[in-house]
């Protein structure tokens, strides 16, 4: 099976414990004999899981070979995290050797998007930064970003997941004008510019959705010639490279990730599901047979084993689990 075959779940599964394993500078040198004992069943539960850790394993392997100027350049950006740098460094490095085709990979596709991001989170994690000018962005789960300011404008390129921004004045006005440098949020579909604000932005495949809680906002998607959408607070509304579709009143759930919990107002469970997974290592799936029944209430996302708990108990379904990363929630016979 070539690295493009490995389905995109378990390439992110191998990515969170290639971090997993190696930790942050003053931990135990190879990580927990609990977390080397779950790798250890992660890895025999399925030859995927095994062909996914081999790849990335190689991957990680090409440190060895990481030119000493690349590595401290790399290191020294602020906002990264010293493991996400070095693999960072060794992706850049690989590039006119033959690791550079890795990026074209699910695998290596999925690692870039993190490890080449200024800031990051992984599977199951938030994280608040406080950028230059006193600006606010939270991440949610497998959400990464850059930070690019300069002179003339204050940007964030979201590159994977979702984030949440409190806009603050600009504390560095453009010398030449004196005017305040815009604050603009770059997805692949376009920019959303803050107007004194906080909204949130998540990238799907082929849209980004945006919601705003204060101030106001304005989309244009990246097709020169499209008319720019503006949304108020209370409103949302989603963008491709197109086009912008109409503003709708913003759901109450939205923006709920920010606060530790997941909020479902009569919602199919298969959605439920599907969102639920974004917050847990592994493959959750929903079965087709219970994908119909309807869930509502608030679930906290530090404790999705809770979460799939609740739901035995509130609906007519059960948890199998192959292993502690392969769990299907089924309807009870």
């Amino acid at each position: 099976m070539a690295p493009s075959d490995i389905p995109p779940a378990v390439a992110r599964q191998a990515v969170h414990w290639l971090l997993e394993l190696q930790p942050e500078d003053g931990a135990p040198a190879a990580g927990t004999q609990r977390a080397r004992e779950q790798w250890q069943a992660w890895l025999d539960a399925d030859p995927l899981h095994a062909r996914a850790w081999r790849h990335i394993a190689e991957v990680d392997a090409q440190l060895r070979g990481v030119p000493p100027a690349v590595a401290l350049q790399t290191l020294a950006a602020p906002g990264l995290r010293r493991r996400h740098a070095v693999r960072l460094a060794v992706l850049l490095s690989a590039g006119a050797g033959g690791l550079l085709a890795a990026r074209q990979t699910d695998l290596g596709a999925q690692a870039w998007q993190l490890l080449a991001a200024d800031v990051a989170t992984g599977t199951g994690e938030r994280h608040e930064a406080r950028l230059p000018d006193g600006t606010r962005v939270w991440l949610n789960t497998a959400s990464a970003v850059d930070v690019r300011y300069s002179t003339a404008e204050r940007l964030i390129v979201l590159r994977a997941g979702e984030i949440l921004v409190q806009s603050a004045p600009d504390n560095a006005p453009d010398t030449a004008t004196g005017n305040a440098r815009p604050l603009r949020v770059r997805t692949a579909d376009g920019l959303v510019r803050a107007v004194g604000t906080r909204f949130s932005v998540r990238q799907h495949d082929g849209h980004t959705a945006v919601g705003v809680l204060q101030g106001a906002v304005e989309l244009t998607p990246a097709r020169i010639g499209q008319p720019a959408l503006r949304l108020e607070a209370g409103e949302q509304g989603r963008f491709s490279r197109e086009a912008a579709s109409a503003a709708e009143p913003m759901q109450d759930a939205a923006s709920a990730w920010a606060e530790g919990m997941l909020v479902a107002d009569d919602v199919p469970l298969s959605d439920f599901i599907a969102e639920l997974a974004r917050y847990r290592p592994g493959i959750l799936r929903c079965a087709t047979e219970a994908a119909g029944l309807r869930v509502s209430g608030s679930y906290p996302l530090d404790d999705t084993d809770r979460v799939l708990a609740a739901l035995t108990r509130s609906l007519p379904v059960q948890v199998r689990s192959r292993t502690r990363w392969w769990v299907t929630v089924e309807r009870r016979s």
